[in-house]
């Protein structure tokens, strides 16, 4: 059985590393990193950076987030230049509010010209951590401002909406959940909130039902597993945790008009 290519960056006894993004040209093969989150941040570079199913212009000053289960490649035709930093949950185990902001965070964000000082703050966190006694402490504090940061820029973004935080803890679940869970009453029971408020919530912060997001995920998930693996298709309903694959096949082809064969031929 063939899985997804899986890339360690990061030595098993560390939960943090930043470092320069390798500047070459050479298109890499998909994979994913599992076991920790990325954040790219490019001031330099052209090309398209593939996360999933979607192809992202690479057009700087921008920064890419990478959640430990999507699969990506690069594709450059101008060589980067920036940072890449990579770390476990672990590493912010005292900060209780980072799951749901991670979670509100999008795959791909363009940055502006009032939007640099990024750069500059993983510029100091790399000095730091390049230094013969880095301070974990000091490397914990730039991280967690970093992503505070940047949930700023996605508040500024989303017509001054917001994401509430129901919505983003809602989201961090499904990503927890959505092989066992698919039923929305399980989310808004785990919330302490009805079905009707949960769903309330989302379609005012993101414009679509609570139930869509769990099945975005499931599509996202089947996607990944069908473009990447060649696992059949009762491997791959068994390990969404369809009872059946013919449900499986029902459920991707009413979301895709594509029956999960056809999916796979396109690539």
């Amino acid at each position: 059985m063939k899985t997804i290519d899986k890339k360690n960056k990061i030595e098993k006894e560390l939960v943090f590393k930043i470092s320069r993004m390798k500047e070459v040209i050479k298109p890499t093969k998909p994979h994913k990193h599992a076991g920790y989150h990325e954040f790219i941040i490019l001031n330099e570079g052209a090309g398209v950076h593939t996360i999933d199913d979607t192809d992202y212009e690479v057009n700087p000053p921008a920064l890419f987030y990478l959640n430990g289960e999507q699969v990506h490649c690069w594709d450059f035709t101008q060589i980067p230049k920036g940072y890449v930093m990579i770390f476990k949950e672990a590493f912010l185990d005292e900060f209780n509010d980072i799951e749901p902001l991670l979670s509100s965070i999008p795959t791909h964000m363009r940055l502006g010209k009032d939007n640099k000082h990024l750069l500059s703050d993983f510029d100091l966190m790399m000095k730091e951590f390049d230094s013969s006694r880095p301070n974990q402490l000091v490397l914990k504090s730039y991280l967690n401002v970093i992503i505070y940061k940047i949930n700023e820029l996605v508040t500024r973004n989303s017509q001054a909406k917001g994401d509430d935080k129901t919505v983003s803890a809602f989201k961090a679940l499904v990503d927890k959940h959505y092989k066992t869970e698919k039923e929305l009453g399980f989310y808004a029971d785990q919330l302490h909130i009805t079905k009707r408020r949960l769903s309330t919530l989302c379609s005012a912060e993101v414009g679509r039902p609570a139930s869509s997001i769990i099945t975005e995920r499931l599509v996202m998930e089947s996607k990944r597993l069908l473009r990447y693996t060649n696992n059949t298709i009762s491997e791959i309903a068994h390990e969404l945790q369809y009872s059946d694959a013919s449900y499986f096949v029902k459920f991707f082809k009413s979301k895709t008009n594509l029956t999960p064969l056809e999916y796979r031929k396109r690539f």
